[in-house]
C-alpha cells in the first residue's frame, strides 16, 4: 500500500531524473491545488498551469541532485504533511547553482494513491 512518505521522495526523484511526467501524475488537479516556489511570480493556484509548470522546470535543469538534511513526512488518514530541508545543486537557465531548499506540503489520499495539493518552497536569505 503506498504511503505518503513514498509519494514524498518519488517527487524529489523525479525532479532530480527530470522525470515531469511523473511530476504531473502526483499533483491533485483540484481548485484548492498551491504551488508556491522560490522566484517572486513562482505561483501556480487551482489546477491549470501545473503541468506546464513542471515540463518547463525539469526542461530547463541540468545535473540536478538534491542532498536530504532532514525530511519529515506525517501521515493521518487522509491527509499528510511534510518538511524538509536539503542541499540542491543543479545547473538552472544555464548558472551553476548551490543553496539549501526548504520546504513544506500537503497531500490528500485519494483512492489509495497519495497526491499534493500544496507545495511551498523557499531558499534562506542572509541578511546584513
Amino acid at each position: 500500500m503506498p504511503n505518503a512518505l513514498n509519494t514524498v521522495k518519488a517527487y524529489f526523484k523525479a525532479l532530480v531524473d527530470r522525470d515531469a511526467e511523473t511530476l504531473i501524475a502526483i499533483m491533485m488537479p483540484v481548485p484548492h491545488y498551491v504551488k508556491i516556489g522560490t522566484d517572486a511570480g513562482e505561483i501556480i493556484v487551482g489546477a491549470e498551469g501545473f503541468v506546464e509548470y513542471y515540463r518547463n522546470h525539469v526542461a530547463s535543469t541540468e545535473g540536478f541532485s538534491i542532498n536530504f538534511i532532514n525530511l519529515d513526512v506525517q501521515e493521518r488518514e487522509d491527509v499528510a504533511w511534510f518538511y524538509t530541508r536539503q542541499l540542491w545543486k543543479l545547473k538552472w537557465q544555464g548558472n551553476s547553482e548551490e543553496f539549501v531548499m526548504r520546504m513544506t506540503g500537503v497531500l490528500e489520499k485519494i483512492d489509495e494513491s497519495w497526491k499534493f495539493v500544496q507545495i511551498h518552497a523557499s531558499i534562506g536569505v542572509s541578511t546584513p
